[in-house]
Parts: C-alpha cells; sequence; structure tokens
C-alpha cells in the first residue's frame, strides 16, 4: 500500500481494486443473516388482553376489622393472583372443553394429563394492575388469534362469577341451613300437634283452670329458654373446639352464626379467617409451607383465630350464667305445678311444645324471606370493563428483512475492513509513487493490462490473416506492429519517447531490460520498444541476451542459431548473425506481415544462438565488452532482452557492462522486497538502473490511471474516438513527464 497521504481518490482506488472483498463480504454476511433469520423464524404468537375492574365492598364491621387487623398485601396483587390461581384455570380448561367438564378437583388431579393441561395455561395468562387504578389487565397468549381472545375473555368470565360464588357464599349457606330447619320443624310442629289431639281425644280434655295455665305457661317459657340457651352454648363450644384445634368450622355447625346470639364482629372474622385460608391455599400452590408469604398468611390465620376465641368464650359464659338462673326458676316452676292434675299438666305441656315449635317455625320463615332477599342483592366486586378483541398482528413478528439488513451493512463494514487490512498487507506495488519511493527510480513506462482471450478473438474477427492460433499470439506479443492505432502500441510508443529522453539527456544508447522473476513479460515490452523505436526512423539493434530461456526468435518467427551464443564463442563476426527485414519475411512472419506496417527496415535482430552450459562466464567475456562497444557504434539504440535478476546472475553481469538497465515490473505479481532486492543486485555491481516499466496496470490500481482501459474495437487515429484516446495518452504521457522534468515538446 502506498506510503503517502491518502486522499479521497486513493481510498476509491483501493475500493475499487478490492471491490470483489466487500461485495463477497457484503454477499456471505447478508445472505447468511437472512437465512439464520429465515431458518430460527419464530412461530407466531397472538395477545388478547381483557380488563375487570375490582371494587373492595366496605360496610362498618369491616372497616372496624381493618383497623385492629393490618395486611401489607395489595388486595389488587391478590386478586391478580388468584386470577391465575389453580381453581380459576380447572373451571377455564373445562370451558374450553380442553378437559372433560363435570370432573371434580380430585379427579382432575389425580389424573396427570388433565392436570398439566390446567397449569400449561398458567404459562399463557399474565396479569398486571394498570397504574394506580382498581383495573387488571387479563392477557392471553397464543399460538392463535381466536384463541387467544377466548381464553381471554373466558378467563375474566370465570373470574367474574367465582368472585361473586365466593362472596355470597354465606349468605346462600343461611339459606340452605334454614331451609333445611324449616323441613324439621315442620315436621317436628305436625307431630306435636298430632300429638295434642291424639291426646285430647283420648282424655275428653277441652280447657285446663287459669291457675295451671299460668304455671304451665311459665314453666314452658323458662324450659324453652334454657333450650336456647343450652342448644347455644353446645353450638358455642363446638366451634370454640374446632378453633382451638386448628380446623376449619363445618358448615353444619355454623348454625350458631346466624342466630341472634352471634355478633357481627364474629361474622366478620369467621368471613375473614375463610378468606385467609383460601389466600393460602392459592399460595401453596406455588410456594412451600415455609415461603415468607405463606407464613405471613399463618401468623394472620392464627390471629384471627386467637380473637374469634375470645369473643366465642366471652358469649359462652355469658350463657352459662343465664342458663344457671334459668335452672332455678325452671326448679321453681316445676314446684308449683306438681300439685296440677297430672293430665292438665300433660295436656298443657303438649300445648305449649305446639306453641313453641309454631313460634320457631314462624321465626324461621321470617329469617328464610330476609336470606332470600339478601341472596337476591348479590354482592359483586368484579366488573369486565373491556372484553378482549381478536389480535390482527402476532407480537413477535419475524425480523427477517431487519436481519438481513443488518447483516449487509455488517457485510459493508467488515468488507471495507477487510479491503483496507488486505490492501495493507498486500506487500506488493501499485502505484508509480509506491514504486519510485521503493527504487528511488522513476517510472519511464506504463503499460496497460489486456486481456488475452478478448484480444485473439478481437484479431481473429477483424483480420482473416491472424486466424491460427501462432499467427494471432504473435500480433498479440507485437501490438506495435500489428496494432498500431491500439492504446497498447501507443504506450510503447510513450516508453520510446521516454527512453529517448533518457538517451538525450545521459548519452544512453545501450539499455538490457530485466525483471525480478520471469513470467514480468520483459521480452514483449523490449520486442516493441524496439519496432517502435525503428518506425521512429532510430537505427535499432535488438539482442536476445536471455540465453537460459529464449524468447524473441519464436516471437518474430526466426531461428535461433546462429546468434549471440556463436559470436562470444567466436564462431561467427557480429556482422555475419544480423538478422533484418529480409530474415523477418523468409522467417515465419512473411512479406504481408512484415511489410503491415512500415518501419521495420530500421530493426536488426541478433538471436540467442544454442543455448550454453555457462551463460554468465559468456556475457562476461571480453568478447562481450568488445562486441558491445562495437554495436554501440554502428546503432542509434542497442536493446538487450536479459533473463531475471533474481533466476540467475546473467542480467546483473550484463549490467555492468553497458549504459543502463530498465526493470520491468508485473504490477500486482512481485513482492517490494523482492523488486528491491532485484534493484540491490544491480547496484551491487554499479549497474545504472535508469528506471521502472509497469506492466499490467489495471485503471483500480492507481487513481492516476482511471481511464487508462484497453479498447478492443479502437482503431487508434480513426474518427472521434482518436481524439479522446489520444487525450487520455497524452495526460497520462504528461503525468510521465512532469514527474522526470521532461521537455515539453515530445515526439511519438
Amino acid at each position: 500500500m502506498s506510503k503517502y497521504d491518502l486522499n479521497l481518490r486513493d481510498y476509491w482506488r483501493i475500493l475499487r481494486r478490492r471491490k470483489n472483498i466487500v461485495i463477497l463480504s457484503i454477499l456471505l454476511l447478508g445472505s447468511f443473516s437472512t437465512s439464520l433469520a429465515t431458518i430460527h423464524k419464530p412461530p407466531p404468537l397472538y395477545e388478547a388482553t381483557a380488563s375487570v375492574k375490582v371494587e373492595q365492598v366496605s360496610t362498618l364491621t369491616g372497616l372496624y376489622l381493618e383497623t385492629i387487623s393490618w395486611n401489607s398485601a395489595d388486595p389488587l396483587e391478590t386478586q391478580a393472583a388468584i386470577i391465575r390461581s389453580y381453581p380459576i384455570l380447572e373451571k377455564v380448561s373445562q370451558r374450553l372443553h380442553l378437559i372433560p367438564e363435570g370432573l371434580t378437583t380430585q379427579e382432575i388431579q389425580q389424573n396427570q394429563e388433565y392436570l398439566k393441561v390446567v397449569l400449561s395455561l398458567k404459562d399463557q395468562i399474565t396479569t398486571e394492575k394498570l397504574g394506580f387504578t382498581n383495573i387488571i389487565n387479563i392477557t392471553a397468549t397464543a399460538p392463535e388469534p381466536k384463541y387467544a381472545q377466548q381464553l381471554a375473555n373466558i378467563i375474566a368470565q370465570v373470574y367474574r362469577e367465582e368472585n361473586i360464588r365466593e362472596k355470597n357464599k354465606r349468605t346462600r349457606d343461611a339459606r340452605l341451613f334454614i331451609e333445611s330447619q324449616l323441613r324439621v320443624l315442620e315436621k317436628k310442629l305436625e307431630e306435636s300437634q298430632e300429638r295434642v289431639r291424639t291426646f285430647r281425644e283420648t282424655n275428653k280434655l277441652i280447657s285446663l283452670d287459669s291457675q295451671s295455665d299460668v304455671a304451665l305457661k311459665h314453666l314452658a317459657e323458662a324450659e324453652s329458654q334454657h333450650n336456647v340457651l343450652n342448644k347455644s352454648r353446645e353450638e358455642l363450644a363446638l366451634i370454640l373446639k374446632q378453633l382451638r384445634n386448628g380446623q376449619g368450622i363445618p358448615e353444619k355447625t355454623m348454625e350458631g352464626l346466624f342466630t341472634d346470639q352471634t355478633s357481627p364482629i364474629f361474622s366478620k372474622l369467621n368471613s375473614h379467617l375463610v378468606d385467609l385460608r383460601l389466600r393460602r391455599d392459592t399460595l401453596l400452590l406455588d410456594y412451600q409451607p415455609n415461603h415468607p408469604e405463606v407464613q405471613e398468611v399463618n401468623s394472620q390465620i392464627d390471629e384471627v383465630t386467637k380473637n374469634m376465641i375470645q369473643d366465642i368464650s366471652s358469649q359462652e359464659k355469658a350463657i352459662q350464667r343465664q342458663e344457671e338462673a334459668l335452672k332455678k326458676e325452671i326448679e321453681r316452676f316445676k314446684g308449683d305445678v306438681t300439685a296440677l292434675p297430672e293430665k292438665g299438666l300433660t295436656l298443657a305441656r303438649l300445648e305449649q311444645e305446639v306453641k313453641m315449635n309454631q313460634e320457631i317455625y314462624t321465626l324461621l320463615k321470617t329469617k328464610h324471606q330476609e336470606a332470600l332477599i339478601k341472596e337476591a342483592e348479590q354482592v359483586e366486586e368484579v366488573t369486565i370493563i373491556k372484553p378482549s378483541l381478536e389480535p390482527k398482528a402476532p407480537t413477535n413478528p419475524p425480523k427477517i428483512m431487519t436481519t438481513g439488513l443488518i447483516g449487509t451493512i455488517m457485510g459493508i463494514i467488515l468488507g471495507l475492513a477487510l479491503a483496507f487490512v488486505v490492501e495493507t498487507m498486500d506487500t506488493s506495488i501499485g502505484a508509480i509513487e509506491d514504486v519510485e519511493s521503493l527504487l528511488g527510480v522513476p517510472v519511464v513506462g506504463v503499460i496497460p493490462h489486456v486481456d488475452l482471450d478478448e484480444m485473439r478473438e478481437m484479431i481473429r474477427t477483424r483480420y482473416r490473416q491472424a486466424e491460427d492460433e501462432e499467427t494471432s499470439r504473435r500480433w498479440m506479443r507485437l501490438a506495435t506492429h500489428f496494432i498500431p492505432h491500439s492504446m497498447l502500441a501507443e504506450s510503447y510508443r510513450t516508453l520510446r519517447t521516454n527512453i529517448q529522453f533518457i538517451n538525450f539527456e545521459r548519452s544512453v544508447k545501450i539499455i538490457s531490460f530485466t525483471s525480478s522473476s520471469p513470467l514480468e513479460g520483459k521480452t514483449t515490452i523490449v520486442s516493441n520498444l524496439a519496432i517502435a523505436a525503428s518506425q521512429a526512423g532510430k537505427k535499432t539493434l535488438l539482442i536476445e541476451s536471455d540465453l537460459r530461456k529464449p524468447s524473441i526468435s519464436r516471437i518474430l518467427g526466426l531461428e535461433r542459431f546462429p546468434g549471440l551464443t556463436d559470436i562470444l564463442l567466436g564462431n561467427y563476426e557480429w556482422r555475419e548473425v544480423v538478422r533484418n527485414t529480409a530474415d523477418l519475411i523468409m522467417g515465419k512472419m512473411g512479406m504481408e506481415e512484415v511489410l503491415f506496417t512500415p518501419g521495420l527496415d530500421n530493426l536488426s535482430i541478433i538471436t540467442s544462438g544454442h543455448i550454453p552450459p555457462n551463460p554468465s562466464e559468456l556475457l562476461s567475456s571480453s568478447r562481450m565488452a568488445e562486441f558491445i562497444s562495437q554495436v554501440s557504434r554502428e546503432y542509434d539504440l542497442v536493446l538487450l532482452d536479459s533473463s531475471p535478476i533474481l533466476s540467475s546472475a546473467d542480467a546483473a553481469v550484463l549490467g555492468s557492462k553497458i549504459d543502463g538497465v530498465v526493470m520491468v515490473y508485473l504490477v500486482g505479481k512481485i513482492a517490494r522486497g523482492a523488486l528491491k532486492r532485484a534493484k540491490v543486485q544491480l547496484e551491487q555491481v554499479n549497474a545504472k538502473v535508469l528506471g521502472v516499466v509497469l506492466n499490467g496496470l489495471r485503471p483500480e490500481i492507481s487513481p492516476d490511471f482511471k481511464d487508462l482501459r484497453y479498447d478492443y474495437e479502437y482503431a487508434y487515429g480513426a474518427g472521434d474516438n482518436n481524439e479522446n484516446n489520444s487525450r487520455r495518452w497524452s495526460a497520462v504521457l504528461q503525468y510521465i513527464k512532469s514527474r522526470k522534468k521532461m521537455p515539453a515538446q515530445v515526439t511519438s
């Protein structure tokens, strides 16, 4: 990468040069992220929300209890937990027909499949208190929108129904108890009336005297009161026993709760105890018994139970005192009625029993009507204020486009980073500034990159005489002669111009062309340069001095021997082995190809001859120095094609005997170190490195040659295209001139 300061053009050049890395990174990350998002696309989930309003119904007794018992739990949070509790979900499952209807709780819990279905609903339900209001949002999540709507609505409805049933349970239980007592008393009343009728018919009794009536009446009233007190005391004793044992109060023992003996505070405490036990059962579904919330509820249950025990104990003591007083009165009344006739007394007792049953029956009928009225009122704390609607879109839509876009953006970023990293790690040299900064010599020529396949196809299409493979290859190698109006030929003429200025400044006539490694294009460049110089009227000698892998003779279609080897061995004089236009015509090119473009009559060629076993020794011999001295006097320009520097010592040996060396560098192929080492080897033998020719330069390599493209369909000098491309190459030439400070007038 260049060592000079980068500007926007340099960054653009790097991006164009490394565009494949950026495009590949974008395609890989973009397609990978899109594919990954497609593969891991989540199943759609829909959410439906129903809202319920919870209002706490308070009474004076309830307010009093709130002052004496403190509870840190939020009532709405408790209701939100009850919505997701097992009893609610069990009924919801039956409503949705997920489990058979009519099953008891015990049957469901014994079946693992049914239990799993009920518990799975809990993960689909979420509850949330709406701000500082008493509204709870019930959200149901399901893979189908219709099912999500149905689930949210059914949960809200079931919760409302269960709340109504729980809050009105005591009223309903009281009504059922009164109805059962009415049936019992009705039967007792009928039986007592039947006994009076039978006793009167049997004993033919119609009435008793007033004294007997009064005595019996007092006795009956006292016994009636004693029986009621005795029954109440037994009921209270049973309730007290249940409370002290930590057990719930069965429904059958709740009769005392509906008598006048029970205080309102006790009724409220009992209601509060039922609520606490329900809450504890709900918490035990999710937590262990030692959980802090469960233990807190247990402590509240103990406190309420303690208050209830104190209230019952005080009532029991009061009833005992009343019983003792009534016992004394009964004993006194019994003494009064002892003297009455036994039949009259029996009749009075039977009639008193009928009267007592009649009074109790009438009282229960009144209580029954009151219970019916109270039950009809139905306390409702929960109201559904917003039913759920069917959701239109899932809550987790697939993010394929977003993920793909993110992957593409990451691909762009990664591609740009990799492009600059690869450019930084690239040890090859691209721009002219790189070469000149590294080697310390100017760039004397720039040969553009060409696509050989496209060029071969163009030559075969436009020139019928170049249809065979060998001919078309020769035409491509000798573009200066066969395609003189092309950009490629123009680049060789530009190189010729620069060599002329070097010759003008330094009196350089004998120049060797070499490279760091094989296959960098030095032979093609020196061959075309020789033809371009001869076309300019320069008497030019081209020497095939690469005695290891000679190629000029093959390119020009000449026999390789006799040649330079024979001259150095003394077998021939150098003038005897010089080839000219006649030899080219007699060779593989033929007259038509030789005369295709005028100017070859100024070109002479000396081929390599036989390949010797010791090329370096021959090139370092005195005959080589004498040969060079002689040809320099005969020709205006002598060009030598030498072997690669790093492959052998031939180029270094030859470089020390001539006026200068031009290095050919195939852009992007050779590392900096190899190119630098090749120049150092030349300098170690005091060879003069005149400059470097950049071969195969692509437009994206350097920002100064963005218009450097080989137009195979373009004929130099024909029409407007000639002017456009002439301006392009003039710009290139002016750039090189400005770097070398050449004279203004140039002949190409």
